[in-house]
C-alpha cells in the first residue's frame, strides 16, 4: 500500500539530535516514508539512520539545505510532502493534525517552538496577505505544489523556505497554519548560538531581497530587547552578505 505521507530531513553531523527525532517518529513509522538526505556527515549520523532501519538514505555531500530537501522530495513516493530538520521532535497528536489538515488545504505549516521556551522571534515577512517567514522544519505541501512552483532554491542553505513560500503565494496558494501540528524545534542553546543564529537570520534576509526586490522594505520587526538584539546581529550578518555574497550556514 502506499504511504501518504513522506517526510524529508536534511542531515549532516546530526548524531545528537537526530535519535531523538527518530525515537519520536517511531509510533507513526508505519504510516510514514521518511528519507533522510545527509551532505557529507563524518560523525554517527549513517550509522544512527541505519540503525533504526526505517528511514531511506540518501547521501549527497556539500548539498544546500535546498537541495537536499529536493533530493528528497523527488524520491519521495508520498502524495504529501513533509519538510522538518534533525533537531525537531514530533509530538503526539502532529501526525493527526497534519492529516486532518490535509484534507482541505495543499499547503499546511505547524507551530514548531524550541522545548525549553528559547525561541528566537521570527520577522514576519506579509505578501498578499500571508507571513512567508513559516520555517521548512514543520511545514507540509501537497506534491503537486511542487510540480507548479518548483522546488526550493538550491543556491542557499537560508532561506530557502521563505523564498519558496513566497513563490506559493505568488502562484495563488494558501499557507493554512495549524497550531495542533506541534513539534518541538531546538533553538541554539546559549547566547553565542543566539547571535550566530540572529546573524545568518540577517545574511538569508539580504539573499532573499536580492532575489524578490518585492520583500526589501516588508520586514516587520518587533520590539524589546531580544528583538534589538537579534536586528543588530541580523543587521550585521546582512551586511556581510552584501559585501562577501555568503551563501549561509551549512545544514
Amino acid at each position: 500500500m502506499k504511504k501518504k505521507v513522506s517526510i524529508i530531513v536534511p542531515t549532516l553531523n546530526s548524531e545528537d539530535d537526530l535519535p531523538k527525532l527518530l525515537d519520536s517518529l517511531e509510533p507513526i513509522k508505519d504510516k510514514i516514508e521518511l528519507i533522510a538526505v545527509d551532505s557529507g556527515s563524518t560523525d554517527k549520523t549513517i550509522g544512527i539512520l541505519k540503525q533504526y532501519k526505517y528511514p531511506k538514505v540518501i547521501t549527497a555531500p556539500d548539498s544546500s539545505k535546498g537541495k537536499a530537501r529536493n533530493i528528497g522530495i523527488k524520491k519521495a513516493a508520498g502524495d504529501i510532502i513533509v519538510n522538518t530538520d534533525s533537531d525537531c521532535i514530533i509530538l503526539p497528536g502532529w501526525y493527526e493534525a497534519l492529516t486532518d489538515s490535509m484534507q482541505y488545504a495543499d499547503i499546511v505549516a505547524g507551530n514548531s517552538p524550541d522545548p525549553n521556551g528559547k525561541n528566537l522571534p521570527r520577522v514576519p515577512i506579509v505578501i498578499d496577505g500571508q507571513d512567508i517567514t513559516y520555517p521548512a522544519c514543520n511545514i507540509a505541501h501537497k506534491k503537486e505544489v511542487f510540480d507548479k512552483i518548483g522546488y526550493f532554491d538550491e543556491t542557499q542553505n537560508l532561506p530557502e523556505d521563505c523564498e519558496l513560500n513566497y513563490r506559493a503565494v505568488k502562484a495563488g496558494y494558501t499557507i493554512h497554519y495549524n497550531p495542533k501540528m506541534k513539534l518541538y524545534h531546538n533553538q541554539r542553546r546559549n547566547a553565542i548560538g543566539f547571535a550566530r543564529q540572529a546573524f545568518w537570520n540577517g545574511e538569508a534576509r539580504w539573499e532573499l531581497n536580492k532575489m524578490h526586490n518585492e520583500l526589501k522594505n516588508l520586514h516587520q520587526h518587533g520590539v524589546g530587547i531580544k528583538n534589538l538584539l537579534r536586528l543588530g546581529f541580523g543587521f550585521l550578518g546582512y551586511t556581510i552578505g552584501r559585501l562577501y555574497k555568503r551563501k549561509g550556514e551549512k545544514i
